[in-house]
């Protein structure tokens, strides 16, 4: 009863605060409709994505049904679409179908022929196939096999990085109910399907794989930040502050110092983190065209690896967008980048408060000179 008094007068001030209460209350409700606009456009697109599934599933079983009715027409096409995704040189092959018999010619790679041949004859209304092409393990003397090429097999639905909306639903649905029954189960047994119906969870909700919610295995792109700002100026005027990383210390409380190198190329930075510890990483440009944009990646061995881009673009009324893209992997990946989100020191949160700041900074110096 302490505890929950002590969160709801704390709540009640931070709502009803004479100065900011109204603006603090505003935002909540803000908030609030975003969210409920959020889940019917999300529960829109799951019945959308079941209804269409379930009428392809419809579909695919008459498919599978009365399919093999199909004329020799039809079968060849079939069989041209399937080859595509098991050859990597699917055009080497020629294909002709007499009485449902798949006659295969011409020339494959050795370790697919197996595995196409085996694909062909699942197709509805194959009777059989007839294999006569010429398998080759060195395609440097076949001019049919050059090039490079790449297979593309099916996927499972879980196996994909980004899973349908269904997918998500019923995976989602899928945790909530191995949570539910791991309390029948011995505890050790528990604690191993709450995990995984954690993890189960995790995936569905955020789309993400589980490489870059942990952000093991997953090198620079565990979380996407993309941030832009329209500011009132010239392309000319904005290049050299976005260019020169020395400068960023006068619009930017966050960083600290930037030490460029002789060419230019590489860069030193300290930046303050979390509770204000400082962190320091080296970063390499990769691409700059003046003017318009810089590309750079940090160097192997920081502790935060990420990339990153600025972008100008001139806008109509001597206006520019600026544009910053940022890939980081934050220590335990996207999780540890949630939490961060809610204790609001993520990059995100800085990125846009940093790019107001330029905003600002940069419209504040032309009064001036517009004035005069």
């Amino acid at each position: 009863m302490l505890g929950a008094s002590a969160a709801a007068g704390a709540t009640m001030e931070y709502l009803f605060d004479p100065d900011r209460g109204r603006s603090r209350r505003a935002k909540m409700r803000d908030q609030a409709s975003h969210a409920v606009h959020e889940l019917s456009y999300g529960l829109g697109r799951v019945s959308r994505d079941l209804g269409n599934r379930s009428r392809g599933l419809a579909a695919g079983t008459r498919f599978r049904l009365t399919g093999r009715s199909a004329d020799d027409r039809i079968l060849h096409e079939r069989v041209r679409a399937e080859l595509g995704r098991y050859l990597t040189h699917p055009h080497a092959v020629h294909v002709s179908v007499q009485d449902r018999v798949a006659r295969l010619e011409g020339d494959v790679l050795r370790g697919e022929e197996r595995r196409a041949a085996r694909a062909v004859r699942r197709i509805p209304g194959v009777k059989a196939v007839d294999a006569q092409w010429r398998v080759h393990r060195d395609p440097s003397q076949v001019p049919q096999l050059q090039g490079g090429g790449r297979i593309r097999p099916p996927v499972p639905e879980l196996l994909q990085q980004h899973w349908a909306p269904s997918a998500r639903f019923l995976a989602g649905t899928a945790a909530a109910v191995m949570w539910g029954l791991s309390r029948r189960f011995p505890r050790p047994v528990a604690w191993s399907v709450r995990c995984a119906a954690t993890a189960l969870g995790a995936r569905a909700a955020t789309n993400l794989p589980l490489r870059r919610l942990t952000g093991i295995n997953a090198g620079r792109r565990a979380v996407d930040v993309n941030r832009a700002v329209s500011i009132a100026a010239p392309p000319e005027e904005i290049w050299p502050l976005v260019s020169d990383y020395s400068v960023f210390a006068t619009f930017m409380p966050d960083v600290r110092e930037v030490r460029r190198s002789a060419d230019g190329v590489r860069s030193h930075w300290e930046i303050s983190g979390p509770a204000g510890r400082p962190i320091r990483f080296d970063a390499v440009e990769t691409s700059r065209e003046e003017g318009k944009h810089i590309t750079w990646k940090s160097t192997e061995g920081q502790l935060i690896a990420h990339t990153g881009a600025v972008r100008l673009a001139p806008e109509e009324g001597g206006r520019t967008r600026v544009q910053v893209e940022l890939t980081y992997n934050p220590v335990m990946g996207a999780a540890g980048h949630a939490v961060a989100r809610l204790l609001g020191a993520d990059p995100a949160t800085r990125l846009r408060d940093d790019l107001m700041r330029l905003k600002s900074y940069v419209e504040e110096r032309r009064q001036p000179a517009m004035g005069r």
